[in-house]
């Protein structure tokens, strides 16, 4: 996610130790039709207002690698010895108090915002006005049909293949949006059904991907199965540790039988949960291609520059 700027070795008389550092001055990237809405004071034509804009991409985005570069440079004086480090401890930092968490979270909350906003585009034509719906719409049957509807056959394809229809899509993703309740992103993502230990076998060069799944991520949170594959593994840790403490309060004779009880020798099966915790997010990979920002400063920000435009 934050790549290396900056790459030293150091030569000592008994061995070479090569150590990486991270600069600890980033800028905001560069997002060509922003600037250009910036410089031209536009509106992004169908979707924000250029006041909307400033505020969403320009203004937060700086703030976020502000507050990046400054846990970077407190970081161990913003030098890591692998880089690395910020995504593999991303597991956990949110659980530990890591001193990680803070470059963790900004980091990834500049990635969602860049993905978010490079995602979307323009209309391509002047948007209809938007005429109120009376009381009688309320009778209607919602139609199924809708103008913006994929072009590419290809694609249409591979929804319908993992979503069952288009409509399906469109539903999930509202409903998906819906029910995020804070700061989050609903995504689109491919996912590989075979594990990468699989493929690096066999005579592929790179993951096969065959489903497209919707994902949602909250806070800081980011795409990534290994690490939630080992955040259900921690959380049910948590939760039996929590039972054992109970059951010692209640009975120390029940609690010894319970635990021989639950024990299972090596010859035995353990349970389809164990199997999916195990499994299910082995070494497979997740790809965005596509990520709505549906947190709530984006409604309200938008609806504020709405109303003072029409004032």
């Amino acid at each position: 996610m934050i790549p290396p700027r900056i790459e030293s070795g150091t030569l000592c008389r008994s061995s070479l130790i090569f150590t990486r550092s991270i600069s600890t001055s980033f800028s905001l990237p560069v997002n060509k039709t922003l600037e250009i809405l910036k410089a031209t004071n536009a509106n992004f034509e169908g979707l924000f207002t250029n006041n909307a804009i400033n505020q969403l991409w320009f203004q937060r985005g700086q703030q976020l690698v502000q507050n990046l570069n400054q846990h970077l440079a407190q970081t161990n004086n913003g030098l890591l010895s692998d880089s690395n480090n910020i995504n593999n401890n991303t597991s956990s930092t949110s659980d530990n108090g890591n001193e990680l968490f803070h470059i963790h979270k900004n980091a990834t909350n500049l990635y969602n915002l860049q993905f978010f906003f490079e995602n979307i585009r323009q209309l391509e034509q002047q948007p209809q006005e938007i005429i109120p719906s009376g009381s009688e719409v309320l009778l209607q049957t919602p139609k199924d049909q809708f103008k913006n509807v994929p072009s590419d056959k290809e694609l249409v394809d591979w929804i319908e293949h993992s979503f069952g229809s288009i409509q399906e899509l469109r539903n999930l993703i509202i409903n998906s949006a819906k029910g995020i309740k804070g700061d989050g992103t609903v995504w689109l993502v491919a996912e590989s059904t075979m594990s990468e230990n699989y493929l690096s076998k066999s005579n592929f060069s790179s993951p096969l991907f065959h489903n497209l799944a919707i994902v949602n991520t909250y806070n800081g949170g980011r795409i990534d199965d290994s690490e939630r594959s080992g955040q259900l593994r921690r959380m049910k840790s948590v939760l039996q540790q929590q039972q054992q403490q109970n059951e010692e309060e209640q009975d120390k004779s029940t609690e010894n039988k319970q635990k021989h009880n639950n024990s299972t020798s090596e010859f035995e099966l353990g349970s389809v949960e164990q199997a999916e915790l195990e499994t299910a997010f082995h070494n497979k990979r997740l790809v965005p291609a596509l990520a709505i920002d549906v947190s709530p400063r984006n409604y309200l920000i938008i609806m504020v520059h709405t109303v003072n435009n029409n004032i």
